[in-house]
């Protein structure tokens, strides 16, 4: 794995804060040319380390006023298969391999009971799913969307 330097981590919780900031913006905040802040920018995002820098919407300002955390068993032959399945539906925002008493956990954003309800079905009757454990979020304190570098 490529090493970072400091400039490079700069950049990283610049941009972790304010995806927008532009090149001349960086360039000034860290005392360094814009050409070499563009090709730091480049290679991060070419290595990986940026994997994309978009805008975090608020679920409950666009209509999605539940959030579920589904716990699945699954057959894991099939593992490969519904993980894809679930991370095609819109409403999935986070699809996780874990360990434990479950394989899969996966939140959803649901517009209300009867939409809750479809997205679990529609879960539950996957081939490969053999058990699934539906938690509805009763409140949000805090979703963080910044690593600590």
């Amino acid at each position: 794995m490529e090493a970072l330097d400091e400039i490079d981590v700069q950049i990283l919780r610049l941009l972790q804060k304010d995806g927008r900031m532009s090149y001349a913006d960086l360039s000034r905040r860290l005392g360094v040319p814009q050409s070499t802040i563009r090709f730091k920018v480049s290679r991060l995002i070419k290595l990986g380390f940026i994997k994309k820098i978009v805008a975090i919407l608020d679920p409950c300002k666009l209509g999605y006023k539940i959030t579920l955390i589904m716990l699945l068993k699954i057959d894991t032959k099939r593992s490969n298969q519904i993980f894809a399945h679930i991370a095609k539906m819109k409403e999935a925002h986070h699809v996780l391999q874990i360990t434990g008493k479950y394989d899969v956990a996966a939140i959803f954003h649901a517009k209300d009971m009867d939409h809750a309800n479809n997205i679990i079905s529609n879960v539950k009757k996957m081939e490969g799913v053999f058990d699934a454990e539906t938690l509805i979020a009763t409140g949000k304190f805090e979703i963080k969307t910044e690593l600590d570098l």
